[in-house]
């Protein structure tokens, strides 16, 4: 296997670029000779062909052309067979007289005049610096795009792309070139071209990642080149063709083909783009393929201006060719700000792959070096030269297989030698997720999210912020470290209504406060004062179900920009933990009261009467039934009847222990499991509930009387030794308790005594 050294590849890449260079600079010369023996015989005018002559259409001021008296509707009288040929002897009429005056015959409202002009005008530099700040920008474009060519192909379609741009506007006008070169140069312009619109189609269907449809129908990437080619040579034959034979069509067909074909070009990208930025499934993404849109934007505006609209030629030269080179400024421009402002190129994979892939190869070189300048000889004289040669290969064939393996270990070596913070950190994040999988509990996992993330990244404290349901309810935790009264300042500004969450809905990244401070120079003071140094959004699906708010780092240092890159992908883990730990409260868990579901808490009576009798411990079920409530939500509404029940819920909730389950059974009805508990202590639990219940008073929505509840409860339990009895027995049991309750008037608790 022959491989290519790093310093052989170092060269030639640099071989190419100086040729790529020289090609640019050169062409470049050619436009500036071109440009200024034009502007030795410019005239300043824009002529059409007439019967009789060179109408003219436009003037354009202080040039030779209006100082002679030149109008628009003039017809300069030329004699020839055509147009072309019309053209031809006005131009060697004005060589010919270059500098001096230059007798010309109009006719203007029927009256033939004769004009002085005297051709040449200065040097328009401003077009020239114009052409090389273009030709300069498209060429850096693409001699950065080369420097990722072999790990993105991407990168390598960028680098084709913009470079055969820069030739473009590096090659001149022609305005003085012979006819056979200017054929050839416009020629070479049309192939471009065809090339262009399929390498852009190409990379636009990569950016941010693989369109579907080409994922699908990997073939659609030829047609991409097939098509393009078609067009370039279509475009070319039609060119000759009419370059020869002028009189047989009129060159506005070769106008009308030229502008269908970009107009359909510009359409084209524009639709793949737009899809691009609909299917992308990160924020990273999608700016990348918008910003790479709103690059091209001005150009695809500018074709179908230049194509469709009939007032674009009344315009003037001056301002549409600045139109144009302001429209193929902001394609660079965007691209530049695409890599390194959302990662369009992966500079830090370049650095780590070229370290490993220059390792391997150079590894594999020497081996192969060895193997064939040492080892071969003493084989072939040991063993005789056939011998030799087929152990040889055999061990070229190991060193080819070790390649992977020898890749790997190299890339883990590079890896923890030149990225360790990087590696150390994505651990110890990789971690802290792993560690919230656990939690069950929202408020346990913002605390723990809060805690964790403080000591991964060495932060004097950090404050979780996740919201909830369509109410966007707000539920806050934060580390230690934090004082109460910025705790306090940090919450009434990070709130669903706040203009920071409205600043982060935009971004949907990590926005630094001194960012924040560029806009809304209020709200970040607060924050700033508060110690608040970074905020990093919970996105999920697009829409923001918290945030977490970062303190500056104990250590001082501030944050790399690696570290925000993993604290945003960190953050879609972290939406995605919050949403998962949502959909299970919502299965398990009621949002009226916030208790466990009916099939929840039966569940929960299974398995601990399931564990009781293996066990062969207590286990005690209480229905508690409020009284008389259906009179109450006849008499004030369910409105009301609905806050009375989140109430009882929530005074039960704080007089039972932790290893209980509470959860609503119906309507006005709960279940109270009580582990490791006796009839007894059951008895003792149930007397607390319901002095606890009897002492709420509830004004009604009228504010005229209050209300009080009470509630009757049925015991049940499961005796030590009880192997027999199964939850629905016990469930049965409490059942026709609550009713005996309720019979011997209410607001008392009865134990079960089957």
């Amino acid at each position: 296997m022959r491989t290519q050294s790093p310093a052989f590849a170092t060269l030639t890449a640099r071989l190419t670029a100086g040729l790529f260079l020289a090609l640019v600079f050169g062409l470049f010369v050619i436009s500036v000779v071109d440009e200024s023996r034009f502007a030795r015989e410019r005239i300043g005018v824009s002529l059409d062909e007439h019967t009789d002559g060179l109408a003219v259409e436009w003037i354009e001021p202080g040039l030779p052309a209006q100082q002679a008296g030149l109008q628009v509707g003039d017809l300069i009288l030329v004699t020839g067979e055509d147009y072309g040929a019309m053209l031809d002897t006005l131009d060697d009429q004005i060589d010919a007289r270059t500098g001096d005056s230059a007798s010309l015959t109009i006719l203007r409202n029927d009256q033939r005049l004769t004009l002085d002009l005297v051709p040449g005008a200065p040097i328009d530099i401003g077009k020239l610096l114009a052409q090389l700040v273009m030709v300069l920008a498209y060429a850096g474009l693409a001699l950065l795009s080369a420097r990722y060519r072999h790990q993105d192909i991407r990168a390598r379609l960028l680098m084709i792309f913009v470079g055969l741009i820069s030739i473009e506007l590096a090659m001149p006008f022609g305005h003085t070139l012979p006819d056979i070169w200017l054929l050839a140069l416009l020629m070479v312009w049309l192939l471009i071209t065809g090339a262009q619109i399929a390498l852009e189609l190409h990379l636009v269907s990569l950016i941010p990642g693989r369109l579907p449809m080409v994922q699908r129908h990997p073939w659609i990437v030829h047609t991409y080149y097939v098509i393009g080619a078609a067009i370039g040579l279509g475009l070319s034959g039609i060119l000759a063709w009419q370059w020869h034979n002028p009189a047989s069509q009129p060159w506005s067909l070769m106008t009308n083909a030229e502008s269908l074909v970009l107009a359909g070009w510009a359409i084209s990208v524009s639709l793949i783009l737009i899809r691009q930025v609909a299917r992308a499934d990160s924020v990273r993404g999608r700016n990348q393929a918008l910003l790479v849109l709103l690059g091209l934007a001005p150009w695809v505006a500018y074709i179908l201006a230049a194509s469709f609209w009939p007032g674009w030629d009344q315009l003037g030269e001056t301002w549409t060719q600045t139109i144009e080179n302001l429209t193929l400024l902001a394609f660079p421009a965007a691209v530049f700000v695409a890599i390194f402002r959302y990662g369009l190129l992966d500079i830090e994979n370049l650095v780590r792959r070229s370290l490993v892939y220059g390792v391997v190869s150079a590894l594999v070189l020497i081996l192969l070096y060895k193997l064939l300048t040492a080892a071969l000889p003493w084989f072939t004289a040991n063993l005789g030269e056939e011998a030799g040669l087929w152990l040889i290969t055999a061990l070229a064939v190991a060193i080819g297989v070790l390649f992977r393996p020898l890749r790997h270990h190299i890339e883990q070596l590079v890896e923890r030698g030149l990225f360790p913070e990087r590696r150390a950190l994505r651990k110890r994040l990789i971690e802290v997720t792993g560690k919230l999988a656990g939690q069950g509990n929202l408020t346990d996992l913002l605390e723990r999210l809060a805690r964790e993330t403080r000591e991964a990244l060495g932060l004097r404290w950090v404050l979780v912020l996740a919201i909830e349901g369509r109410a966007r309810k707000r539920h806050l935790a934060h580390s230690l470290g934090i004082e109460p009264t910025d705790a306090a300042a940090l919450g009434s500004q990070l709130n669903p209504d706040s203009t920071v969450f409205a600043a982060l809905t935009r971004r949907q990244r990590p926005l630094s406060v001194r960012r924040l401070g560029r806009q809304h120079p209020t709200p970040a003071d607060i924050l700033r004062q508060a110690g608040a140094e970074i905020l990093v959004p919970l996105f999920l699906q697009r829409r923001l179900v918290g945030l977490m708010c970062l303190s500056a780092k104990a250590s001082g240092e501030l944050f790399a920009r690696e570290e925000v890159e993993l604290l945003d992908l960190f953050s879609h883990h972290i939406a995605t933990r919050l949403e998962n730990l949502r959909l299970f409260q919502d299965a398990t868990y009621e949002g009226l009261t916030g208790l466990l579901r009916r099939e929840a808490i039966l569940e929960q009576l299974e398995t601990e009467c399931e564990l009781a009798r293996t066990n062969g411990t207590p286990l005690c079920l209480a229905m508690i039934d409020l009284d008389h409530f259906k009179a109450v939500n006849d008499s004030h509404g369910h409105l009301f009847g609905d806050q009375i029940l989140e109430k009882v819920a929530v005074t039960m909730g704080r007089q039972i222990r932790a290893i209980d389950a509470l959860g609503r059974f119906g309507g006005e009805e709960f279940l109270l499991v009580m582990p490791d508990t006796d009839i007894e202590g059951g008895h003792g639990a149930a007397e607390k509930l319901l002095r606890a219940i009897a002492d709420l008073r509830f004004t009604t929505p009228d504010g005229k009387e209050s209300v009080q509840i009470t509630a009757s409860i049925g015991l049940s339990g499961l005796a030590v030794g009880n192997r027999h009895d199964s939850a629905q027995t016990l469930l049965s049991r409490a059942d026709k308790a609550v009713y005996q309750a309720k019979a011997k008037g209410r607001n008392q608790i009865v134990i079960s005594n089957d």
